[in-house]
């Protein structure tokens, strides 16, 4: 059963990766602005990273009874990058199919979001290049 759902989750992924290519070739040729870009994943990115840290930092300041503002801040910020990308591709794009695709492009960098701060934290821990330390005073 593990085979068929990394069989599954394989086929998804190529899924999505061909929906990615075929929406950049059409806002390409329509309307010379490539939706899936760098630059619109990192704001995206940076914008679902505090949505989730500043929701943490909300709800552990409620049940600690402290100041709220500051998981509230961290929302707003989010929700404004996040808004920011839909905006820019609407402006780049007609209405319809910037809201509409803005609506496909969301979950998808939502989830590589999560992939991708895995592996910078991976990445910071191999090039890190801790090493172990040793006490020779033990006694």
């Amino acid at each position: 059963m593990l085979v068929l759902k990394i069989i599954g989750i394989l086929i998804a992924a190529f899924l999505v990766y061909l929906l990615i290519i075929k929406v950049n070739e059409y806002t390409i040729q329509k309307y010379r602005y490539e939706f899936f870009n760098m630059a619109n994943f990192l704001i995206s990115a940076v914008g679902y990273g505090l949505l989730y840290f500043g929701y943490k930092w909300y709800i552990s300041a409620l049940e600690k009874n402290q100041d709220i503002l500051n998981g509230q801040i961290l929302i707003g910020i989010g929700v404004i990058l996040i808004l920011t990308v839909i905006y820019y591709n609407i402006k780049n794009t007609s209405r319809t199919t910037g809201l509409a695709l803005s609506l496909v492009q969301a979950p998808i960098y939502s989830v590589l979001a999560v992939f991708s701060f895995i592996a910078l934290i991976a990445a910071i821990a191999f090039f890190s290049e801790t090493k172990p330390v040793y006490n020779i005073n033990d006694d």
